[in-house]
């Protein structure tokens, strides 16, 4: 399996411009291995500036046409449980609460979903850079278990969004003792 990733290395290294010479050897020098831990950091750094060229592409994309960005694609929450509830905090920062939906489908899915409108867009030399997303999101959360459709509350504050879902009751296991004829 090492000689696998080792040719494969070995192969990338060549199409990126590696000094032309046989590596028909088993054993490495440290030379060698110099350069892929280099060949290895560029990888690194090239992957990481592809993806952010496909966030900012697919955010253009879809803010104009009006489609789903990635705003919300990496909405954060947490979910806990007593015995009667769970409840789930989402981060929203920057939202207005009447921007915001919840909604639940089938018992289980829980997905919030909402817009945050663009502020005026200042151009010139003082934009050092824009990372914070405008546009429409949805984050959909599968709940470990069936929940009341109703008496589901939601709240909203300092960029929190708190979800509380009572959870259904289950059939309590009754004892039933059967006289054997």
């Amino acid at each position: 399996m090492k000689n696998a990733g080792f040719s494969i290395l070995l192969a990338v290294l060549v199409l990126f411009g590696a000094p032309d010479r046989s590596y028909a050897q088993a054993d490495t020098t440290d030379r060698d291995e110099k350069e892929m831990a280099e060949l290895s950091q560029k990888l690194v750094r090239m992957k990481r500036s592809v993806d952010q060229f496909t966030k900012e592409l697919a955010s253009a994309y879809s803010d104009q046409q009006g489609g789903l960005s990635m705003f919300g694609s990496d909405v954060r929450v947490d979910i806990t449980e007593n015995t009667k509830e769970y409840t789930v905090k989402a981060d929203l920062p920057g939202m207005d609460k009447d921007k915001i939906t919840v909604t639940l489908e089938s018992g289980k899915l829980l997905k919030i979903s909402g817009s945050r409108e663009a502020m005026k867009q200042e151009a010139g030399p003082n934009v050092v850079k824009r990372e914070r997303m405008v546009g429409k999101f949805e984050r959909a959360i599968e709940l470990p278990a069936e929940c009341k459709s109703d008496g589901i509350s939601a709240s909203y504050k300092n960029g929190v969004l708190e979800v509380r879902i009572p959870k259904k009751e289950t059939a309590k296991p009754e004892m039933i003792k059967v006289t054997v004829q």
